[in-house]
């Protein structure tokens, strides 16, 4: 039988945890958003270097697992000399790791535009930024919106990683509770029904935001 008194009394908790997985994701993806676009930017970069080197980034990032690269920030990188806290440390792994993403969502996206639309925009005189701006970003919004928040969800879901270097996060604070209480049942139902409710808001801004993209006419 589920102890249902016993998951009121440590809901509050829980709940307090979350406002530290909340933070370290959105963090972690405004970093990754902005890096990622300009990854997939250095992608399609007619310049064979840049594009090389962004295409390497991609390849190693997205080949390696994710903890691997939480251990080699946290663990390694104090060999170099460059010792980082643990909140530090989990956003800026949490932030490259999904960058390489979000890279490809972003150049599979401006990829789907129609070539004429950038002519377009060139005939009448607007430069590369004004182009990318007013043209590329908002016409590549769309396509990119669902594998965006997708990534997105991910990128919440492997935030629970960040425990595992005392990061006082969701699944930390759950794995101290139930190693002191042993109601692992309990912890763990709660656990999955917060990280359940904290996705389902992103995939209700998904639906919102795509309503509003439906409507979009580039001006």
């Amino acid at each position: 039988m589920i102890d249902w008194n016993f998951m009121v009394t440590y809901s509050p908790r829980l709940l307090k945890a979350c406002e530290v997985t909340f933070g370290i994701s959105v963090t972690s993806l405004a970093f990754s958003t902005v890096a990622g676009l300009g990854i997939a930017l250095l992608r399609l970069s007619s310049r064979r270097i840049l594009s090389s080197a962004a295409w390497i980034y991609v390849w190693i990032v997205r080949g390696t697992p994710l903890l691997l690269q939480l251990f080699a920030i946290y663990y390694a990188m104090p060999m170099t000399g460059l010792r980082l806290d643990p909140w530090t440390a989990g956003i800026l792994t949490l932030s490259l790791n999904s960058s390489a993403y979000f890279s490809e969502i972003f150049r599979s996206a401006i990829q789907s535009i129609p070539t004429g639309q950038t002519e377009a925009a060139i005939a009448i005189g607007m430069g590369p930024l004004q182009t990318l701006r007013r043209i590329v970003i908002p016409l590549s919004l769309r396509p990119a919106l669902p594998p965006y928040v997708g990534q997105a969800i991910t990128l919440l879901k492997n935030s629970s990683l960040v425990s595992i270097i005392a990061v006082p996060d969701l699944m930390q604070t759950a794995q101290s509770i139930y190693s002191t209480t042993f109601k692992v049942v309990e912890v763990m139902l709660m656990t999955g029904i917060l990280y359940l409710i904290m996705t389902s808001l992103l995939q209700i801004a998904q639906t919102s935001l795509e309503r509003r993209l439906s409507y979009y006419t580039v001006k």
